[in-house]
Order: C-alpha cells, then structure tokens, then sequence
C-alpha cells in the first residue's frame, strides 16, 4: 500500500490540480478538511510568524517530555510541539498545564505516527513533497509559485519547512487511510433507519418543590425527636480518655463550672463562648453523633443535665443541656424550610413517594378527559419538544433532546429508561412517572402526541454522516488513545512540565 501511493504522489498533477482537490473532497471531504488546516498551521507557524517562545529562557532549549520506541518528545522553539502549544493558547493561558499537556499528547500522537509508517518504509515522494511546499501561499505570486521568494528563505529554514510538510504529508496519509476503514453495511443502514421514526412530545413535570407544608407537618408529627430543638454547650477535649474523665468528674463535682471547663480545656470553636454551641434541630446532631442511642440520650437531656463521655471523630466530648429540647412549631415557615432541607438533603423518597402518586392520578386522569382538558382544568405547566428520532447519549448525527431546552431533561440524554419510555409509549397516551437520573427537581410524565415518518433524505443522510463519523472520530480518537497506553509510549510530562514552572 505504501509504494502505491509514494508512485501515486510521484505523478504529475492534473491541470491546476482540480480534478485530484474535487476527487478527495467528495470521497472524504471531513478528512480533505482537517488536511487543509494541518497545512494553514504549518504555513502560519513556520512563514508568518516567529517561536512562541524567546530566545532566552526555558524555549531556548530543548526539554523532553517523554519518548514514543525511544525517540524522544520534546519541546524546542519553533518545534511542532511549540506550534501546537501557541495554537492552544487561543483557548489557554501559555503557561496552563492543560495547553502544554494537550500540545504533548499532539506531539507524542505525531511522534507515534512517524515511526510507525517509516518502519512500513513508508514516505512521500520528493516530487509530491515539492509540490506542496511549492503550492504554500507565502510563495505565491500573481497565482503562481515564486522561485525569488522562495529562495528569499534562509537555507536552514526552507529544509527545515520542507521536512516538516514530508511529516505533515505523512501523518495525513495514515490518518486517510485509518479514516477510510469500511463500517459495515448493516451497521450503518441501522444508523440510518434511526432518523425515520420521530415523535413530538408534551410534557408535565411535577416539582419537589410542590410537596406541600402539610405533608412536611404530617412528617415532623411522626418523627417528633428528629425535629426538637435542642439548646447544648459542649467541651471536646483531644487528650486520653483518663484526661477527659478527670475533666467530666471535675465538673460533676463543682470543682469548676462547666463554662470554666471548656474556656480552659476544651479544644473546639465553642471554647471562647464557654462551649455555647447554640440552638440547633436534634437531626443536625446525627452527623456529629452517627451512635443513635447516645444522640437519644443527648437530644433528650434535662435542663444543666450532663451527659456521659462520648468518643466521637473530634475527640472525646461532653454536652450539657441549657433549656429543655422544644418541640417543633409547625405553623412556622423558617421550621418548615428546615424540614424540607432535611427530607431533600436524607430523606429525598418521601417526596419522591408523594409526588409519583400525585402523577399517577393525573395520568390517570387524562386517560379518562384527555390530555388538554386535564392540563386546563388542573392548570399544571406543560412544555413541549421534537420532533426528534430516539438519540440515547445525544450523538451529533441526529436532532439534539437538548436543542428544545426542555426544563428537567438535560441529563435526558444518557438516560436508557427516558428513551424506552418516550418511545414504547402508545401515542396520545400518558407515559408512567418517570424520576430521571441527573434531574433533581421533577417527576415527569411524557405525553406523545405524534409520531412522524421522515420523508426527507434524513435516513441516507444519517448513514452517510455515521461512516465520515465514525472515521474522523471514534476511529482517530482511538488511534490517540492506543497511542497513550502503548508500552512504546514513555510519559515524563509531569516531572518536567513542574520542573520548568518552578524554577
């Protein structure tokens, strides 16, 4: 295959080379492309502008990065490594660890590539390589190549253009040839029979934040320890249990106040304030005392009542109680907020329980009314979205769920039940509750209210658009990733990229 087409660059060109440029665009026009941009990167890095990098400090020399068989990557000024580096500098900061990291995993990709097609005995002919150099705008004048600028060029700097652009050439040539792996047939008459079928959709939501005051009192009511408020100082001490006991006896026998004890002892954020920690809800000690038991005993201590000496995560801890524990008010709205925070934040399925039934009797509902009549009499909000195919993961071949912007369906895209919901769900029929992954504030019920059959050219499209996919996507990222985890592949990019940031 290599010695084909070194003779196939050998040849002399077509008239202006527009029957050739036209033959490669239509047979791989996504290729043709991304060889075209390689090309305007060398010309702009090597004709129009100067190193990124000054002659003096860390670009003057050059510093390896790592090594692909043992040859090494390795940064030096004007090098391809510097280039791909002053690219990423539209997106980074130069100095960013992500635009050098991402500049070696080019070069290193790059560095991988040429060895691999030179030990093919691979390479560009001289004549093709010429050619290319010669078709560089910079040389161009009035349209035609121009031998006075070329030779304008110091020596050095035309070899090293011209071996630069036989490097080019070649990496090009490997990434055609991967790009042009056959996908099967069926494959992708599949992919393209996928944008056929599309539905449009209406859709309710049903929102956490509806649980309503009632059913947060009916909960508290039920869970009455939970919800206490609890007035407590405290005193940690970090030393031995011995210590911390002499301290606790101390105490029982009023050889030192409790306030005392903790301005002198304790060794926690409360000890300035006399271990005041101020009134909280019982729940939020549960954290801080996972012992159920010894949480019990400390919410329901008595008023100056002292409790035993608990070994927990800061160190060992007394608590005192300074009122007796308050029952929750639940006529008020900042108790009730605290309420919410805690089913939201531990208890998340009671709400979840509630409003999957509250959707059931509306599903049920339309069933009987229908779905508009429903909606105008309940006044619940509706959105609506699609036309679209079933596209699980959002693949760029198809209409996007995310284009329509629907609220509560952005991690839609990735979730398997959404798609087998939307799309088994008899049309002009409410889908079940569905609680979709990544959405933390509805329960939704589809509603399809269409299924389309595109009649366009969308099926041939799409399994075009999944072969010149598939090439320039899935296939290269692949060769990138095998590249990066090959035992040929030595990575010291770490170490030396520090070692350069820190002097």
């Amino acid at each position: 295959m290599a010695e084909k087409k070194s003779e196939k660059h050998g040849k002399k060109p077509e008239i202006s080379g527009q029957p050739d440029i036209k033959r490669r665009f239509k047979q791989h026009p996504l290729i043709f492309i991304g060889t075209v941009l390689v090309l305007v990167v060398v010309i702009i890095a090597f004709v129009l502008v100067p190193a990124i990098v000054p002659g003096e400090g860390p670009g003057a020399q050059r510093l390896d990065f790592g090594s692909w068989n043992g040859k090494p990557i390795a940064y030096s000024s004007g090098g391809f490594f510097a280039r791909v580096l002053e690219r990423n500098s539209e997106q980074y900061r130069m100095g960013d660890y992500q635009a050098w990291r991402n500049a070696f995993e080019t070069a290193a990709e790059r560095t991988a590539i040429l060895d691999i097609m030179n030990e093919s005995g691979y390479q560009p002919s001289k004549v093709f390589v010429d050619r290319k150099v010669a078709e560089i705008p910079f040389f161009q004048e009035n349209g035609r190549f121009s031998a006075i600028k070329y030779n304008k060029m110091p020596a050095a700097e035309r070899m090293k253009l011209w071996q630069d652009m036989r490097n080019d050439l070649t990496v090009n040539i490997y990434h055609e040839d991967v790009g042009t792996v056959k996908i099967a047939e069926a494959e992708a008459e599949f992919i393209g029979r996928m944008a056929l079928v599309q539905r449009k959709f209406s859709m309710t939501a049903f929102p956490y934040s509806s649980y309503p005051d009632n059913e947060l009192a009916a909960y508290a009511s039920r869970n009455t320890d939970m919800f206490k408020t609890v007035y407590l100082s405290k005193i940690t001490v970090p030393g031995s249990k011995r210590e911390a006991q002499a301290v606790l006896d101390k105490i029982l026998s009023k050889g030192i106040t409790f306030e005392d004890a903790a301005s002198t002892q304790s060794d926690d954020e409360y000890a300035g304030r006399g271990g005041d920690t101020g009134s909280r809800m019982a729940f939020e000690l549960s954290s801080e005392i996972p012992d159920e038991e010894q949480w019990r005993a400390v919410i329901n201590l008595p008023k100056d009542g002292i409790s035993d000496l608990l070994e927990l995560s800061t160190g060992w801890v007394i608590f005192r109680a300074n009122d007796t524990a308050r029952p929750p008010n639940l006529q008020d709205s900042e108790t009730l907020d605290k309420i919410r925070g805690f089913l939201m934040e531990s208890e998340r399925g009671v709400v979840e329980d509630w409003l999957i039934v509250q959707a059931e009797n509306f599903a049920r509902q339309v069933r009987t009314e229908g779905f508009t009549t429903v909606v105008l009499g309940t006044g619940i909000e509706t959105h609506e979205f699609g036309p679209l195919p079933v596209n699980y993961g959002d693949s760029p071949l198809f209409t996007s769920l995310n284009s329509f912007q629907a609220p509560g369906l952005k991690d839609a895209v990735s979730d398997e039940n959404f798609w087998r919901v939307a799309f088994s769900t008899p049309v002009g029929e409410p889908s079940r509750p569905l609680v979709l992954s990544g959405n933390d504030s509805n329960i939704v019920i589809l509603y399809p209210e269409q299924e389309l059959t595109d009649e366009s050219d969308a099926a041939e499209n799409s399994k075009t658009g999944f072969s010149s996919w598939w090439a320039n996507n899935e296939t290269l990222r692949g060769i990138a990733s095998s590249i990066l985890a090959s035992d040929k592949f030595n990575d010291n990019f770490i170490n030396t990229y520090f070692r350069l940031y820190s002097n």
